[in-house]
């Protein structure tokens, strides 16, 4: 994907299904794209996190740090090898981190199937937000699909999002998961209204010229076609499953597929 190109209607969340191959059990993956990540650098520790189950919702958490690099371009390899597209996630201390995964990915021979990349910036202040995509920009190919992944509850939400897209992001993720501390978000069915909530200041901030606009992706409480439909009559250009997924796998060519005849 390029910037510029419409988004799908159904993206899937990073860390929320542990190994995205299987999802082949369950429908054509040529209508999706995979996530890979979220990818870190370095040792393992309070870089990235990983999301497990706690009844109806999951916490992600510092100690499950996600991909590491060479696992990630094992991955990026098995959608290269079938003809499938990806969506790379990455999470990192530092914007050299977050860097240096995306260009060991790009110099990697299965590159081309890397169809987007997903910066996770939740908490961060719109400098950081700026640095970080700029960094990654520099990273990426240039013309590829930046998207910045920012927190609906962030009360600072408007400044990041101008700053995700003056650094160079063609679309913006509103995270609705709430922060229960240092690397550790709580994600479920309730965290939709925070999500449309986010949705609808960006959208309400980008008709008040408050900050350019870019395509939204609502991200949070998606559980089924009724709250797909809600975010986008939020504002959103596009939604993201996750959690939903352990239930349902199925869910996501049905969400596809009701989006798409909607359109």
């Amino acid at each position: 994907m390029r910037r510029g190109d419409p988004l799908p209607p159904v993206l899937l969340a990073p860390g929320a299904v542990s190994d995205p191959r299987a999802l082949a059990r369950f429908g054509d993956l040529a209508q999706v794209l995979l996530p890979v990540g979220p990818v870190r650098t370095g040792e393992p520790g309070p870089v990235a996190a990983g999301v497990h189950g706690t009844g109806v919702g999951g916490v992600e958490h510092a100690s499950s740090p996600g991909y590491a690099v060479p696992a990630a371009l094992e991955l990026v390899r098995w959608c290269a090898s079938r003809g499938l597209s990806c969506v790379l996630s990455v999470r990192g201390r530092s914007t050299g981190d977050l860097a240096e995964v995306v260009q060991r990915v790009r110099l990697s021979l299965d590159a081309d199937a890397v169809a987007a990349v997903e910066v996770d910036l939740r908490g961060a202040g719109d400098q950081a937000v700026l640095k970080a995509m700029a960094r990654v920009r520099e990273a990426a190919p240039r013309d590829l699909l930046l998207l910045a992944r920012l927190s609906a509850l962030d009360p600072e939400l408007v400044p990041a999002a101008r700053a995700a897209v003056a650094g160079g992001a063609g679309a913006v993720v509103v995270c609705g998961s709430v922060r229960l501390g240092p690397d550790r978000w709580w994600s479920g069915p309730s965290t939709a209204a925070a999500c449309r909530a986010g949705v609808r200041e960006l959208a309400e901030a980008a008709g008040e010229q408050r900050w350019p606009g870019a395509p939204l992706v609502a991200a949070g409480g998606v559980h089924d076609i009724p709250s797909a439909r809600a975010a986008l009559s939020a504002g959103a250009d596009a939604v993201q499953l996750g959690t939903a997924l352990w239930a349902d796998p199925t869910l996501l060519w049905r969400i596809t597929d009701d989006l798409r005849r909607s359109a």
